[in-house]
């Protein structure tokens, strides 16, 4: 039976829908709540920006017409309670709310952290489509969720996932996978800034920061990063190859070097690729067996023993509401980390000087590159989640990687502290044991 089948018998057994909130209405988040409140069973009861009036026009796009705007937590829930609508503009507030899911879409490591925090010790199933948030703190968002009986996942629709349920899928019929990944919808530039995009970003109605985010790498970093602590793949090499190849080249470039490849590792990686493969997925997987790889090349699957499983979509915010099906009704989460694999650490984009305020993901000031977890440790390697805010102490040059050495870190952060606290669990052997 469909997730949709099941809501609607769920919502016929207790007599509602499910009550869903979600904290930021940007592009994202607006295509979210619209699409919420079109599945049968769930129910768009708030949202929060801190532009309130986003928040507003969020839940019209989604057809609310009884919408009450309000930042009293008291008469929210009233609002909630009678099965109405609320905009209001404290993300942390919809965790004191009558809601039985909490998706954070911000897009900033530091709220989406924080709101994950509160809405785990509340009790609410909490979702992410901030990755970088995942990247950063996720480890111990998956261990408090898990302990206390919520789900915290990663939502569908973002390329980890679908990712991961491709491997899922292979793993299902007997296939070894060799390498999973993405392809990168924009050029890698690694030094570019807002103000080198904001053209572009005008023209496609983005913001000129987030779309930095996209041509400086630090997406797909971050993205790729997610996956490998999802699945314990490492990354090849630090910043992964990133090679241009078109979806006819998959299984063979992106297979062992011994075969012919680039990969060196001994085992599966996360991996990324620049061409005509975005926006899929794709995992590559071999066949050990002559009768399976007779079946599979007359399936024209390829030419074994090596085959690209390719998924040439992913559809963000408008599958997302597949992770409330998963949490709400088979209690489980579509994507959360079960490592610390992998790290993205912060690059200067170029000489900064001592004293610099950094700007953080997809800024002026630094880059992420994804790397071993021990690498990143030995070298004292700073998180790029943690990077906003930070004071330099001292000069770094361009390309150079930021160490905790380098920076004075506001230590007042929540996702400060919730990081302080899972690299000392990570330390001790009490997280990453699943």
């Amino acid at each position: 039976m469909s997730y949709s089948q099941r809501l609607l018998a769920r919502e016929r057994s207790v007599g509602r829908p499910v009550r869903v909130g979600v904290v930021g209405a940007g592009q994202m988040g607006s295509g979210l709540v619209a699409q919420i409140n079109r599945v049968p069973g769930l129910f768009m009861s708030a949202v929060a920006d801190i532009d309130v009036t986003r928040a507003e026009r969020a839940l019209a796009g989604a057809g609310c017409d009884r919408v009450t705007t309000t930042d009293d937590p008291s008469a929210a829930a009233a609002v909630i309670e009678a099965g109405e609508s609320v905009a209001i503009s404290d993300g942390l507030a919809l965790t004191r709310l009558p809601l039985d899911v909490i998706v954070e879409v911000s897009g900033v490591p530091d709220v989406a952290a924080e709101v994950a925090y509160a809405s785990l010790l509340a009790g609410k199933d909490t979702l992410l489509m901030t990755v970088e948030a995942d990247v950063t703190v996720g480890l111990l968002l998956a261990d408090m969720a898990n302990a206390g009986g919520a789900i915290y996942s990663i939502c569908r629709g973002d390329e980890p996932v679908e990712c991961l349920k491709l491997i899922e899928y292979a793993e299902d019929i007997g296939l070894e996978v060799v390498l999973a990944g993405k392809g990168k919808n924009n050029p890698n530039r690694p030094t570019d800034t807002p103000t080198d995009v904001r053209d572009e970003a005008i023209a496609k109605g983005m913001n000129p920061k987030m779309l930095s985010s996209f041509t400086d790498g630090t997406k797909t970093q971050v993205e790729m990063c997610a996956l490998s602590n999802a699945t314990g793949y490492p990354v090849d090499v630090p910043g992964m190859h990133g090679v241009p190849c078109s979806v006819d080249e998959l299984a063979a470039k992106l297979v062992p070097a011994s075969d012919g490849g680039i990969v060196n590792h001994d085992g599966p990686v996360v991996e990324y690729v620049t061409g005509n493969v975005a926006p899929g997925v794709f995992v590559i997987v071999k066949s050990g067996n002559d009768v399976v790889t007779h079946e599979l090349d007359y399936l024209r699957l390829g030419t074994g023993p090596y085959y690209a499983i390719y998924r040439p979509y992913h559809l963000a915010s408008i599958e997302a509401n597949l992770s409330i099906g998963e949490a709400v009704i088979d209690r489980r989460p579509s994507f959360q980390p079960r490592t610390w694999t992998s790290e993205v650490v912060a690059v200067a984009k170029t000489d900064l000087k001592a004293g610099l305020t950094l700007e953080g993901i997809g800024g002026h000031h630094v880059y992420g590159q994804a790397m071993p977890a021990g690498e990143a440790r030995s070298h004292n390697g700073l998180p790029v989640g943690l990077a906003a805010g930070c004071v330099l102490s001292r000069d770094v040059a361009a390309g150079q990687q930021l160490s905790y050495a380098d920076v004075t870190v506001d230590e007042t952060r929540p996702i400060v502290a919730m990081r302080r606290l899972q690299d000392a669990m990570l330390a001790n052997g009490t997280l990453g044991r699943r």
